[in-house]
């Protein structure tokens, strides 16, 4: 399994993929960059994780090309030491659409897994991008070059099977939809640890990146709306995340005058600490705007929320309403930061709300199907299939 954007941990579907494989007796190697703080090398839970040292992250187009050229070069070196296998599944996740090339020698004896984690051609264009430009076109002609090498493809949900059987012209029986789904040794409703209230009447969280596609600048105008229209209230807002937006995020929070109830935690590794921030909150927020990204990603924030039986407040997007049916308060996304802000201060002042919305939320994943349990189900019937096609190709499985 290789992945280069985010270390493992914390990409939790590679970690999750790689526990899963390897308790049913796969062998599992992950190669994967090494962030600070981590082994080069180690043994956890039954897979050999072997990391690379991780490249300064590139500004720019070029940047950003370099960064993935010495990548690449530090993935084949890594695969190199590792010992040859005949019979090989190579499991490649993007961002980038071209780890395969360090194998470029093995893709005709191997079984080729493209796990698909982001559609990069429209999180290009959620970033500002235009569309058609010369990187736009380069970015769908990577996707194509990934699935054109891969024997199965794993897409997180209905929307991004949907570009694989279209724009990827991948086989239905090809293409395997596997959930990201919440550890639940970890991510199981806590008693709300009073202390992180101070003083609050009520408490917002938002977890994950500050991109420029992630809204989190839509969430701080909508609190700022929320203090309008409920002055009364006592508001505080827990930030837990990192990325390119945050300086511009600090400056907004100050310019609206919300700073003063802001607490921005920066990136939380511990997973404990994260469910406890979100445990503690009254309302959990998913503030990122329709684009053709965000209408057709699976937000992991989501799923914790629901796991925790959180109240939600949400754009309605298409795959925000699959995960969340009735456990959620949508809004429609032209009514923008203020309906946000609305959606906000109306559950704010209904206690009742709140309490059913939590009450659909502890259910909701069970019975959506969208348990850790049955991810890992849909995981091993792909990795059924990606055997039968190694025995097709003489494996001795």
């Amino acid at each position: 399994m290789v992945v280069q954007n985010q270390g493992v941990p914390p990409d939790v579907r590679i970690w999750e993929f790689g526990r899963t494989l390897a308790g049913a007796g796969y062998q599992v190697d992950v190669i994967a960059p090494r962030r600070s703080g981590q082994l080069p090398q180690e043994t956890v839970d039954g897979m050999r994780v072997h990391r690379f040292t991780e490249p300064p992250e590139g500004g720019g187009a070029l940047g950003y090309a370099r960064e993935i050229g010495i990548s690449l070069w530090r993935v084949w070196g890594t695969r190199r030491r590792l010992a040859r296998s005949r019979q090989l599944i190579l499991h490649f996740a993007n961002p980038p659409d071209v780890l395969w090339l360090p194998f470029v020698r093995e893709l005709r004896a191997a079984v080729v897994v493209y796990d698909q984690h982001d559609l990069a051609p429209e999180l290009y264009l959620a970033k500002g991008g235009r569309p058609g430009s010369v990187l736009h076109r380069a970015l769908l002609g990577l996707e194509r070059s990934a699935y054109a090498v891969a024997d199965l493809v794993i897409v997180p949900n209905g929307s991004y099977r949907r570009v694989a059987l279209g724009r990827g012209r991948i086989a239905a029986d090809r293409v395997h939809i596997v959930r990201n789904a919440p550890d639940e040794s970890v991510w199981t409703p806590v008693a709300p640890d009073p202390a992180l209230r101070r003083g609050a009447d009520i408490v917002l969280c938002y977890i994950g990146s500050i991109g420029a596609q992630d809204g989190v600048d839509q969430l701080l105008r909508g609190l700022a709306r929320a203090r309008t229209r409920t002055p009364y209230r006592r508001y505080r807002c827990v930030i837990a995340g990192d990325g390119d937006a945050l300086p511009h995020a600090r400056l907004l929070a100050a310019g609206l005058g919300v700073a003063d109830c802001v607490d921005f935690r920066g990136w939380i590794a511990d997973q404990d600490e994260l469910r406890r921030l979100v445990a503690a909150a009254d309302i959990a927020v998913e503030p990122c705007p329709s684009n053709a990204f965000n209408d057709a990603s699976t937000m992991v924030k989501l799923m914790n929320y629901l796991a925790l039986g959180r109240p939600i407040v949400a754009f309605d997007l298409p795959e925000h309403r699959e995960t969340t049916g009735d456990a959620a308060l949508l809004v429609a996304p032209n009514l923008g930061a203020d309906g946000l802000g609305d959606a906000i201060a109306a559950l704010a002042e209904d206690e009742v709300g709140r309490t059913r919305l939590e009450a659909a939320a502890r259910v909701r994943l069970a019975r959506a199907g969208l348990t850790v349990g049955d991810a890992r189900r849909s995981l091993l019937e792909a990795y059924a299939q990606a055997r039968a096609l190694g025995v097709k190709k003489g494996y001795p499985w």
